[in-house]
């Protein structure tokens, strides 16, 4: 580590790991947003069934400003043994690590286990970056965040930490109705690698009206079916108009039968499956809007990265996603509003040429881009003179 540099622990717990690279991906870009004026090392510790319980295995690896120590221990049958387990590894990588100036925790509550303990044998403090959806009043009616313990240990970490960070402010309302209480709480939004994600110089016949949605394929939360059934009535108005669908995840199956049902699927309707780098990146380029409608949601990375290309979003209006798509950059529809979501669909595909691109994008670059994002954490941070304050 460099001495004129600040050393921040990041312990999330979310992470791209060796079974899947998309899972807390946006941790990984806020990780490299601080990377640009700290030190950063990752800990992230997880369960994996693929390893004999009671045994584990600790990978490292360093690139780009950032040490990431991935630990994953054998899962057992017993929750009360992967947590025994799981403490066990936070303590024995903690002692490997280089004493921090800041533990920077991603996704309460057992990450704040360690950092807790870093502040009280070391005196290290410690920030707050939520990313859940779990304190939406949504979920929280679903039993999301419930037992008086788990609310009473998040309640104090909160409160104890030096500052609180959240995607957007509609969730930190909902975590301070839950009386998740404290007096810094920052906007980060996600981050956008904007030197990636930019419009293309790649010549469109126009032939076509191509939507895209990208996504985990969670379908209580992002409603895919909803997305097709709209495409199919914009496709009966719209013959040139079609549908990718990028991405893969547990209900994965079940939307393609939905979507085969139409009789659509491999002429107008297409699903890419899981796509990365410059395959993803080129299907974002190409789209004249990104179509997301979600029946819950914080801020998708997908909104952002799409904004940054210059692309317009098309949306149902939950969660944070109101914070940053307006009528410059896109249209919001009303969660569940099938006839708007067609119409939604519809302005977009008659008005192909219409949008300019490089003003969608120039939003991006003021609210997503590395460095303005990274100013938002030194201000979380307290960062004065590369030194963390108080």
């Amino acid at each position: 580590m460099k001495n004129d540099r600040p050393h921040i622990l990041f312990i999330s717990r979310w992470y791209p790991d060796r079974h899947d690279p998309m899972p807390g991906l946006f941790v990984r870009r806020h990780a490299e947003a601080v990377s640009r004026f700290a030190d950063v090392t990752v800990l992230y510790v997880t369960p994996d069934a693929t390893i004999p319980s009671g045994t584990h295995e600790t990978h490292v690896t360093e690139s780009g400003g950032i040490k990431e120590i991935r630990v994953y221990f054998g899962k057992s049958s017993s929750s009360l043994v992967n947590g025994f387990q799981m403490a066990k590894c936070y303590l024995m990588a903690l002692k490997g690590i280089e004493k921090p100036d800041l533990s920077h925790i991603h996704v309460l509550s057992r990450t704040a286990i360690p950092a807790v303990w870093l502040k009280w044998t070391k005196g290290i403090p410690y920030v707050i970056t939520e990313h859940w959806s779990r304190y939406l009043p949504e979920n929280v009616k679903k039993g999301s965040f419930r037992g008086w313990l788990r609310r009473w240990f998040t309640r104090w970490v909160v409160r104890n930490a030096k500052g609180v960070s959240v995607v957007t402010q509609n969730l930190a309302n909902a975590m301070q109705d839950l009386g998740l209480r404290n007096q810094r709480y920052v906007i980060t939004p996600n981050v956008a690698d904007t030197e990636t994600f930019k419009p293309s110089h790649e010549e469109r016949d126009g032939s076509t009206v191509r939507f895209v949605h990208v996504s985990c394929f969670d379908e209580p939360a992002k409603n895919i079916r909803g997305i097709v059934d709209a495409f199919v009535e914009v496709a009966e108005m719209k013959p040139n108009a079609v549908l990718y669908i990028v991405g893969d995840g547990p209900d994965y199956q079940m939307v393609l039968e939905h979507a085969k049902r139409t009789g659509l699927v491999g002429q107008k309707i297409h699903f890419t499956g899981l796509l990365e780098g410059a395959a993803l990146l080129k299907q974002m380029q190409l789209a004249d809007a990104m179509v997301m409608f979600s029946n819950y949601e914080n801020l998708p990375c997908t909104i952002v990265e799409s904004i940054c290309c210059g692309v317009p979003v098309v949306s149902s209006d939950v969660g944070g996603i109101r914070e940053h798509v307006n009528r410059s950059n896109g249209i919001l529809v009303d969660k569940g509003d099938h006839k708007g979501l067609v119409n939604a669909m519809k302005t977009i595909a008659n008005n192909q040429s219409g949008t300019v691109k490089e003003e969608i994008r120039n939003y991006g670059l003021a609210h997503f881009s590395m460095v303005a994002v990274g100013d938002l954490f030194k201000q979380l941070y307290e960062l004065k003179n590369n030194q963390i304050q108080g």
